[in-house]
């Protein structure tokens, strides 16, 4: 099995390879997505903009929490994919060990300082008198749960790493049918609220989590998760955290650019943050499930940048970003014409519906350019290049974000809030652009000096 996963790598049809890999992982981040608009979906039918706006000013916190957890998590698949391709099949399983136990360890430390710090928490990410109890009851769950949630994100992405794409995706059936199930159950049937919808996404993760735990355990993997192969190491943290620290920094960054971005909302109601939420939450369907689609394309970029095949590596990167924006341009024109739609499915009050429309519309514009972006920051990752696929992470979520949010509310107000994301997003792709052109010049020489190589290849 896993030889027909490295002749993919190795041998196949480059644009069959890309999709072989990709499209699964599509997949997997479609129903990942649906995991979370699930929840809204629910919630939403409740007709309670109090309850929406508990889970859109929980979801920073849950992901800030899960970023520290992913420090070492997120760092192993590229780490894994570069050992991979240079046969190292040792030090990949050394790194999913030490990549898993670590990442419980740190996750078991988060869950205690959260619950300790509640309180506080729930004052710094703008809570209302109305919205801190279901916030609460919310972040409960899921703070408590975190290193379920956590495992549940790390294990696929080691088997993506190694193209195992089916198997992480059908662990992520298994979580999100069984979240599908009991999200009606538990929110309108037991009338738990948003407690209700952690506690379906918790049960739901724990069934997914099993699941992965029986490919490592049973042979299916050249990864292992095994005590005896917990060989930590200097040059492995090393490596893991080249990439997986700036990430975390990254998605941290990115969760406290929300709560700030709640904050600002919270001085315009409720109904603003309910909306902000929704269309948010739209919204980042495109920019994840473009993600997903160039994150199928990590391993095999890693994979040949290891074994040192350029060629191969060029191909697959002209071929992911002209279908990637070929895709995006498809979405611009969903949010654009069936923004309205899309915004009924969650809630039928006018207000929120109007003001949802208007922040899909001012921050769609950027979707296009999503592709570039994305798999200019994933090449950076995937050949080790921490400091640049930091500064476009950065970039997008900090270092343009930020100011950018801060000036336009002054100069505008809320219009200003709603097309802050959208130039933070086209300047991103600007920089990403400059940052990547020497790496592939330096490619492209590569592969001139490598050719006869390359086309036996």
């Amino acid at each position: 099995m896993q030889n027909t996963n490295f002749e993919l790598m190795e041998s196949a049809p480059v644009n069959k390879a890309i999709l072989k890999l990709a499209i699964p992982t599509v997949l997997s981040t479609i129903i990942q997505l649906i995991y979370n608009l699930t929840d809204t979906y629910f919630i939403g039918l409740l007709d309670d903009p109090v309850q929406l706006a508990a889970i859109s000013l929980a979801f920073p916190v849950f992901m800030m929490i899960q970023a520290v957890g992913n420090i070492v998590g997120s760092g192993a698949p590229s780490y894994i994919s570069r050992s991979l391709g240079a046969k190292n099949y040792k030090e990949a399983r050394h790194t999913s060990a030490v990549a898993f136990y670590s990442s419980a360890a740190i996750m078991v430390v988060m869950t205690g300082i959260s619950l300790l710090f509640m309180n506080p928490i729930l004052g710094l990410i703008g809570t209302s008198s109305t919205s801190i109890s279901p916030t609460k009851d919310y972040l409960s769950v899921i703070c408590g749960c975190s290193v379920i949630l956590t495992m549940q994100i790390i294990l696929p992405a080691m088997l993506r790493a190694e193209g195992k794409v089916h198997q992480a995706v059908t662990g992520m059936v298994i979580g999100t049918v069984t979240n599908i199930i009991l999200d009606p159950l538990f929110i309108l049937g037991f009338h738990m609220g948003a407690a209700g919808a952690a506690w379906a996404t918790v049960i739901g993760n724990c069934l997914a989590v099993i699941y992965y735990l029986t490919v490592y355990t049973g042979g299916k993997s050249i990864l292992s998760i095994s005590p005896r192969d917990f060989k930590p190491s200097t040059r492995i943290y090393g490596e893991i955290l080249k990439i997986g620290l700036p990430s975390s920094i990254s998605q941290i960054v990115m969760s406290m650019a929300n709560v700030l971005t709640n904050n600002l909302a919270a001085s315009y109601g409720d109904n603003v943050i309910s909306a902000f939420g929704v269309a948010g939450k739209l919204l980042i369907m495109v920019v994840m499930i473009v993600i997903g689609y160039v994150t199928g394309y990590m391993p095999f970029a890693g994979y040949n940048y290891g074994a040192r095949n350029t060629h191969r590596l060029i191909q697959a990167f002209k071929f992911t970003i002209l279908s990637g924006t070929a895709a995006c341009f498809a979405f611009l024109g969903l949010f654009l014409f069936c923004g309205p739609i899309f915004m009924r499915v969650f809630t039928s009050q006018q207000e929120l519906i109007d003001l949802g429309l208007r922040i899909m519309h001012a921050q769609a514009w950027s979707i296009p350019l999503m592709a570039v972006q994305m798999t200019m920051m994933v090449t950076f990752q995937a050949t080790g290049q921490a400091i640049k696929a930091t500064i476009v992470n950065l970039g997008r979520q900090c270092l343009l974000y930020l100011p950018l949010l801060y000036l336009f509310n002054a100069l505008w107000q809320l219009s200003g809030l709603m097309y802050a994301q959208c130039v933070a997003d086209i300047l991103t792709t600007v920089t990403a652009i400059s940052l990547g052109i020497p790496f592939l010049k330096k490619l492209y020489m590569m592969d001139k000096s490598l050719q006869p190589a390359a086309a036996q290849t």
